[in-house]
């Protein structure tokens, strides 16, 4: 391990003074990420400026999915109670608006550079992503997202996406990597339906992934489906046919709402219930993730560039036999046309043969490994960015092309040993102790609620 200690950047100071006067237990959750970092950083995974505290988002987020006619924007709108609305109610495109506090009255809009640029945005980077779907698919990174402002206090310490339905898109590919992108890292994800289209069988290419994305998902009870039905409407919303449909198309679990927008009713207050809480889901969120990103450490990161390191391996001792092939059957020619083989029974010549041929093949063998070795470190950059991973895979893997890498059977990456595995499980053991501390603050909170309605009643 490397002597020297990883910065911490000024905004990460300033989010690590926000979550001190938060929550505690959040603030321990940094302090493992920063612990976390710095192992990273000593393997070369990433760099002075960079942190793993960026993978997730340290404040609420909802995500809010629906075209125009299902209500989602006066839903929205509804919500936030601004003088000026946050949204065009009949609006209806496919980017992906994130929404974030600003005290100005007049809302502020920029464009899908800002928010991929920008770690503290839930789509940072997502334009490498979709790279992979098309080549130069970045270029239309605005045509995608976009950032707006609004100055409702509903809105101070969340980040609330919204994003398009599942009607069909020119931008198929790519809208729906950012829908699901978007849902996985949410605290709640509600998503929309017009109670005046009951047949879902048109939505059902752009749906039925989605549904089966849900059903992974560590928490699928934050999935909740909104039958939006218009306040004039007469009609009963038959509620268990909509279940039939979602659950024909892969869904398995998740909450169920008819909503009548501007009208009072039970499950607007439920609804709205459930976003008052969302402090408490984030939590939990945040230390699932920090959990997740420890674990995946060893099985996702270090695994990748293991595994590289191996295939890089047989790769370049496959062109050494491809070598001593050809080294072979020269010699059986020569053996035919001029009894070589009798030439080198000699020891002498013998001796002198076997020099050059080590002469030979350690350069040989050196050469064609940096030969591989390119390749499959470009391979690794594209994995990286197909896993969504800040970990920085080729150069742990190039760090790892050492002198005694290449001649010596040595498959672990450099650096990665028992110290440092320690290191993690420590990690691990702590993180693991948070969520009990959580449960302790949040079981105290209840009981003191419960004590404060005793003594008023």
């Amino acid at each position: 391990m490397s002597t020297t200690e990883k910065s911490v950047s000024t905004s990460l100071h300033y989010l690590e003074e926000k979550l001190a006067d938060k929550n505690p237990v959040l603030l321990q959750a940094f302090r493992l990420y920063h612990e976390l970092d710095q192992v990273a950083y000593d393997l070369g995974l990433i760099g002075m400026d960079d942190s793993l505290v960026n993978k997730t988002s340290w404040s609420p987020v909802i995500t809010v999915i629906g075209d125009s006619p299902s209500g989602r924007n006066e839903f929205i709108n509804r919500y936030l109670d601004t003088a000026i609305p946050a949204i065009d109610t009949f609006a209806n495109h496919a980017q992906f608006t994130v929404l974030i506090h600003h005290p100005d009255e007049v809302p502020r809009n920029l464009p899908g550079t800002a928010v991929d640029g920008d770690p503290q945005f839930p789509f940072y980077h997502i334009s490498e992503r979709l790279n992979q779907i098309e080549k130069d698919e970045s270029r239309h990174i605005n045509t995608y997202l976009e950032l707006t402002t609004n100055n409702s206090s509903k809105l101070k310490d969340k980040t609330i996406i919204l994003a398009p339905g599942f009607a069909p898109n020119i931008k198929y590919e790519g809208v729906a990597l950012l829908r699901e992108h978007a849902a996985t890292l949410s605290d709640l994800v509600f998503v929309f339906f017009d109670a005046s289209k009951p047949n879902l069988e048109d939505y059902r290419s752009a749906l039925a992934p989605f549904l089966k994305m849900t059903t992974l998902s560590h928490n699928p009870g934050k999935f909740i489906y909104v039958i939006n039905q218009d306040p004039d409407s007469v009609n009963t919303v038959d509620l268990a046919s909509w279940k039939q449909q979602l659950s024909n198309l892969g869904l398995q679990s998740g909450q169920f709402f008819v909503l009548k927008q501007s009208t009072e009713t039970n499950n607007q207050l439920a609804i709205e219930q459930k976003l008052a809480n969302i402090d408490v889901e984030s939590a939990y969120r945040i230390l699932h993730t920090l959990e997740q990103h420890i674990n995946e450490f060893e099985s996702v990161v270090i695994h990748e560039v293991k595994k590289a390191i191996i295939l890089w391996k047989d790769r370049s001792h496959f062109t050494v036999i491809v070598l001593l092939s050809f080294i072979a059957l020269t010699l059986v020619a020569g053996e035919i046309q001029f009894g070589l083989v009798a030439v080198l029974l000699d020891p002498f010549v013998a001796s002198i043969f076997l020099f050059l041929l080590i002469i030979i093949l350690i350069p040989f063998h050196i050469y064609s490994s940096k030969i591989h070795a390119k390749f499959i470190s470009k391979k690794l950059v594209e994995r990286q960015i197909e896993l969504g991973l800040m970990e920085n895979l080729s150069a742990l893997f190039e760090k790892s092309l050492t002198f005694w890498h290449i001649l010596l059977p040595f498959e672990q990456p450099v650096g990665w040993n028992k110290d440092v595995q320690e290191t993690l499980d420590m990690i691990k053991t702590r993180a693991k102790g948070l969520v009990q501390s959580l449960n302790n603050i949040f079981n105290s909170s209840i009981t003191s609620a419960n004590s404060k309605k005793k003594i008023l009643f």
